[in-house]
């Protein structure tokens, strides 16, 4: 039979042996973050992202309005043309790049690369996954 001051000297290493692995991994990630954001700010316009973000947005509803009132053909178009100036765009392609660092560390990298795949486009109508 384990003794009680066993089985909490076992529980202690346990759980800091856990935190302390937990620390391991955020402070990794951390790193990581701050390795991308360095990336970023070195390699990527600022004004570039801010242009995004806006325009992104103004797509989004562009889009949705032609969906919503059955001009898929015309919304398929334009995701796929937003899509592609995306990806040729000098300054997304840097940000792929930064955020590909992270892996799946970063959630938004993921959805990044997703996002304009034109790949995923041609198989899946937009108005499909709005």
């Amino acid at each position: 039979m384990i003794k009680p001051s066993a089985l909490a000297a076992t529980l202690c290493i346990i759980t800091t042996a856990t935190s302390m692995a937990h620390a391991n991994e955020h402070e990794q990630m951390m790193q990581n973050m701050m390795q991308m954001q360095r990336c970023i700010s070195e390699t990527v316009d600022m004004r570039y992202l801010e242009d995004m973000a806006a325009n992104g947005e103004k797509m989004a509803k562009h889009i949705k309005q032609l969906c919503e009132s059955d001009q898929r053909q015309q919304a398929q178009d334009s995701a796929m043309t937003y899509a592609k100036d995306m990806q040729s765009n000098p300054n997304f392609q840097a940000m792929k790049k930064c955020t590909a660092q992270m892996g799946n560390a970063f959630p938004g990298a993921q959805a990044l690369q997703e996002e304009f795949d034109i790949d995923s486009l041609k198989e899946n109508h937009v108005c499909d996954e709005l």
